[in-house]
């Protein structure tokens, strides 16, 4: 490939790349120019490389400042770009990148930022610690790229990427690129770009075959619960869900059921007439979700299904594509989410061998930021109503409850009555599974049906046992024998509750201030609770707190 930096030429090379892809010819002229690019690109376009070798030719290796910040939603895609970055600047001799994401030490982290580096990419949550600690400085930036946009604010990271966007340099040039553009992009680049251009290289074609596929290492236990989630933050129209046998559609269907879900079910025990009248609600939106299995989904041709969930990795790695096809027809984008429990991680491995897709590792959303991105749809389904359909029939009705009550009690009730009546059993915390590791001892016994929480404020901040334990009191209206276990280390703090005052924590601990420091409230991993020795103050329980009193 012929470049005009030959030490870059000499990398492309070595790479295999042979010629630029369309998105690359479309961008890269336009990002050099110094325009704000907005990139409609698929991913697997060459889109990394489009940003890249602008950056790496305007870089001022001489400045220990950084100079260019690369936004991702995930790790493994962090760290996939920072690679892609060294491997295009591998004869630039002094290129320094760094990633930066959660899951990883961040003393490691903070080593690697004091060498200086040009470059960082990282997530938007683990960049706004840096920033928040002085390690990440954003006011001098030349280059800002956001990669995978709209994936960001599916997670829920809106806030964080504005945080970030507001305190970087606002005369920065801003790249952003997403594989499709909601009203939340379109905002974000009225507010936070200077007359951008868009490129877009999405072919009627391409997005035939636009099926963005991930999967999820969980266990099998709290697979309804990770659906229950996905299907939250994703919100699709219409989504399949296959199983491997009948007896687990059955099982997954009345979960589901509980927890407030318009769904049926399919399976070849079911008689033919029922069997298409589920299919033909399906196929007409009167339901949301059809749980079937292989089987019985043979041969279903149905319009605009957005997701596709594989509750189990299928029995044949061919079945996976029959699946998934399902999904991203007749000019739509779809997705698709695989849930492998650690005895079906053979079996997946034949998947991906067989697919030879990019099937992308996710972690399924916490509760936090499912609250986060169900408050923001119930806003934009909200105002969506006011701006599109005709509500005067409903005027004299708003008009005499907002004489009888306050208007945000009036809301209120209403977005309670929109909430999905859940029945089922409740399940918080982190439930993303690492198989890699070595499997974590059982829990004592002690902690079932508890949740632990962690705060971003410790002893080196001047916080004391007694003080959390009093403004948790203070904040959630909870009793001392409420709280157990409390723990303060140097720099965090834990403790734990029953599981049913779980939102009742979250709420009354939110933007709490400790020893003078805002805090930031999380549900801690649910390890097991060390004693503390005599001789270590790192842990102190409940029963010492108060022997102090």
């Amino acid at each position: 490939m012929q470049y005009k930096n030959k030490k870059i030429e000499q990398s492309l090379t070595e790479m295999g790349f042979e010629e630029f892809t369309e998105i690359q010819t479309q961008t890269i002229p336009l990002i050099e120019a110094g325009k704000d690019i907005i990139g409609h690109s698929q991913t697997g376009t060459g889109k990394t490389a489009a940003f890249t070798l602008p950056m790496l030719e305007r870089l001022d290796y001489n400045n220990s400042n950084i100079q260019a910040i690369i936004i991702c939603p995930t790790r493994e895609l962090a760290v996939q770009v920072k690679g892609e970055i060294d491997h295009i600047g591998k004869y630039l001799p002094n290129l320094k990148t760094v990633a930066l994401y959660g899951g990883e030490i961040i003393t490691k982290q903070i080593r690697s930022l004091k060498f200086k580096p040009q470059v960082v990419v990282g997530t938007p949550g683990r960049i706004i610690d840096h920033i928040n600690r002085k390690l990440v400085r954003l006011e001098n930036i030349d280059y800002l790229v956001l990669d995978e946009a709209d994936e960001m604010l599916k997670m829920g990271f809106k806030e964080e990427l504005e945080t970030i966007l507001d305190a970087s340099n606002p005369n920065r040039q801003t790249v952003m690129f997403s594989a499709t553009m909601p009203q939340a992009i379109v905002n974000i680049t009225k507010k936070y770009m200077k007359e951008p251009e868009l490129v877009s290289v999405v072919t009627g074609e391409e997005t035939n075959k636009d099926i963005t596929q991930y999967y999820y290492t969980i266990h099998e236990k709290n697979k309804v619960e990770g659906v229950a989630r996905l299907l939250q933050v994703y919100n699709p129209k219409l989504t399949l869900i296959f199983c491997n046998t009948k007896r687990k559609v059955d099982d997954v269907t009345r979960e589901l059921t509980k927890k407030g879900y318009n769904v049926n079910k399919i399976h070849g025990d079911l008689q033919q007439t029922t069997r298409m009248h589920v299919l033909d609600s399906f196929h007409e939106g009167v339901l949301d979700i059809l749980v079937a299995t292989d089987v019985a989904a043979r041969g279903l041709d149905i319009k605009n299904v957005e997701a596709v969930i594989n509750f189990d990795v299928p029995e044949k790695a061919e079945y996976y594509v029959h699946r998934i096809g399902r999904t991203g027809r007749i000019g739509n984008k779809g997705h698709s989410f695989t849930l492998v429990s650690k005895r079906e991680l053979r079996r997946f491995d034949d998947v991906i061998a067989f697919a030879k897709s990019n099937i992308k590792k996710r972690n399924i959303p916490t509760p936090e930021k499912v609250i986060e991105v169900r408050k923001e749809q119930q806003i934009q389904e909200i105002e969506d109503i006011i701006e599109n359909i005709n509500i005067s029939l409903h005027l004299d009705t708003a008009d005499t409850l907002l004489q009888r009550n306050d208007p945000i009690h009036v809301v209120s009730a209403l977005l309670h009555k929109m909430e999905k009546k859940d029945d089922s059993e409740i399940v918080a915390g982190d439930i993303n599974e690492d198989f890699t590791k070595k499997q974590e001892k059982e829990r004592r016994p002690s902690q079932e049906g508890k949740s632990r929480y962690h705060l971003n404020v410790g002893r080196d901040d001047g916080l004391s046992a007694r003080e959390l334990a009093s403004v948790i009191m203070k904040s959630t209206g909870l009793k001392n024998s409420h709280i157990s276990d409390i723990s303060i280390s140097n720099k965090s703090s834990f403790f734990s509750t029953d599981i049913q005052m779980f939102e009742r924590v979250m709420r009354g601990m939110k933007n709490v201030t400790l020893s003078g420091k805002k805090t930031s409230i999380q549900m801690a991993d649910n390890k097991p609770i060390n004693k503390p020795r005599r001789n270590q103050n790192e842990f102190v329980s409940r029963k010492k707190y108060k022997r102090s009193r």
